[in-house]
């Protein structure tokens, strides 16, 4: 099902059109919200919750707008709920940065430099406030700009480059310790 299709039946209520924005969506959402949260469990709960939330919501849709922008939002939105509620994580395990998997081709010592280097980046996300690791994790994983970030966030571009630049001098100092 195309994704126009399948909005449009989901707006109107159909099971079927919110089966098919899951399938799409699902994987990309989970990774995001694994980005932002330290136990996978929770990522899933928040993805789920975004899930539900946007079928309440689908009649607020606006007709022919991107279905992931708004639905990414949705997700942001509920893994910082369940990260401030929880209060400073514990430190994230390195599989939930995507793109870990060995690479059959690779020089084994090589890999385990990329494997180290990849949990230490996991340990220094995760020591990173909610809100600094989800800018962090929209502007270089989903490539959103400073502007979408913050209509995303609802604070001011001034506030974003102040998190970025603060969340960048940390995780700079992290992991050349």
């Amino acid at each position: 099902m195309e994704e126009g299709e399948a909005i449009a039946r989901w707006r109107a209520g159909d099971p079927e059109g919110m089966a098919a924005l899951v399938r799409r969506y699902q994987q990309r959402a989970l990774r995001i919200a694994a980005l932002i949260l330290p136990d996978p469990m929770q990522a899933e709960d928040a993805v789920q919750e975004a899930f539900v939330r946007a079928w309440r919501h689908r009649r607020s849709f606006r007709p022919n707008a991107p279905f992931w922008p708004w639905f990414r939002q949705l997700v942001v939105h509920e893994a910082l709920r369940l990260a401030r509620r929880e209060g400073r994580e514990t430190p994230m395990e390195a599989d939930s940065v995507e793109g870990n998997d060995p690479d059959p081709h690779a020089d084994p010592a090589e890999q385990l430099d990329s494997s180290e280097a990849l949990a230490q980046l996991a340990r220094a996300l995760a020591r990173l406030s909610p809100t600094q690791r989800t800018l962090v994790v929209l502007r270089y994983y989903e490539g959103m700009r400073e502007e979408e970030l913050a209509a995303a966030l609802g604070c001011a571009v001034g506030t974003v480059k102040r998190h970025l630049h603060e969340a960048r001098q940390r995780l700079r100092r992290w992991l050349t310790e």
